[in-house]
């Protein structure tokens, strides 16, 4: 069976329009996208990203790309303060942090995501460019304050992309978890290790994979489990020699990336998909659902606002 976004994306968008009316109102409102460089992959996320935001009711400000990076003086909503911050180089961590800073503070940003992976000049600095989002518009729920406070339980938040695979398993009734085994492939800040954790709540026994695990354990591992969920970035990396061929299995591909410029992800789709119970594809499977809950997380953040303005940077 093909678990496709298509399915559910007319009624889970209506519900996020509904959530926009109910909490903002007519409030203008948007959200921030720091994309600093022009890996393609990267691109195509953020251009989804800006044009489903902006189907919702959510304008979606991009900054860092000065070769791309336009400021529709046209469109309905209009936000002229930030207006000096659009075309702007980001060539600095200095310069990134005053954006990040300006953000924090304008009332009408009500989320901020560092679009990852950055480029290499920028990648010493991530820890401390993801710590500088205040918590109260963490997206991406990748600093350290935010990160700890779910660890202690004072908040219940899933980052985007756990909550999209959860979430397509449970409206195709296959999130009953518990006695099953799960293996997650590999174990980023924000995906693998958030979604170990909910799977682990939810009943499962998860194995939790790395680069450093040797390939043939990983493929023996994957041949017992129940469900393969792959967020490796390796294309193609899954194929027949992963799965029993059974027909039991559920493939969970988390990747987006590219052969030839057509989209493809971790899994080799053609060798497994007459092999297995279930399969997500690419594209059309976890991505644009990603990208939905991107920006119902924006209601979770706002439900968390007093719990989180103590910490507010």
């Amino acid at each position: 069976m093909l678990l496709s976004w298509k399915d559910l994306s007319v009624a889970f968008k209506q519900q996020l329009i509904e959530k926009r009316t109910k909490i903002f109102g007519g409030t203008k409102v948007y959200v921030a996208i720091i994309f600093l460089w022009d890996d393609y992959s990267s691109a195509t996320y953020v251009k989804h990203k800006k044009a489903y935001g902006e189907s919702i009711g959510f304008p979606v400000i991009v900054f860092g790309q000065n070769h791309q990076a336009e400021y529709d003086r046209n469109q309905a909503w209009k936000f002229d303060d930030v207006g000096i911050y659009i075309n702007q180089k980001y060539d600095s961590v200095w310069k990134i942090m005053e954006l990040i800073r300006y953000l924090n503070h304008d009332n009408e940003c009500v989320g901020i995501i560092i679009q990852l992976p950055l480029p290499e000049q920028f990648v010493p600095y991530k820890e401390q460019l993801l710590a500088a989002i205040t918590p109260q518009k963490d997206l991406d729920w990748l600093g350290w304050v935010i990160l700890w406070l779910s660890e202690i339980g004072l908040v219940d938040f899933i980052p985007a992309t756990p909550k999209a695979v959860l979430y397509l398993l449970e409206q195709y009734h296959l999130d009953d978890f518990k006695g099953k085994t799960i293996v997650i492939l590999w174990q980023s800040n924000i995906v693998g290790k958030p979604l170990t954790i909910q799977c682990i709540k939810r009943g499962a026994t998860v194995y939790s994979c790395n680069v450093n695990t040797p390939p043939e354990q990983i493929k023996a591992i994957a041949k017992m489990a129940d469900y393969i969920i792959s967020s490796t970035g390796k294309v193609h990396l899954i194929d027949d020699s992963f799965i029993r061929n059974d027909k039991t299995q559920i493939i969970v591909d988390v990747w987006y990336g590219h052969i030839d410029g057509k989209p493809v992800g971790d899994v080799h789709i053609e060798t497994i998909k007459d092999k297995v119970a279930s399969y997500t594809p690419v594209p059309g499977g976890v991505g644009p659902l990603t990208v939905a809950c991107i920006f119902d997380n924006v209601f979770t953040l706002q439900h968390y606002q007093e719990v989180l303005k103590p910490y507010k940077l």
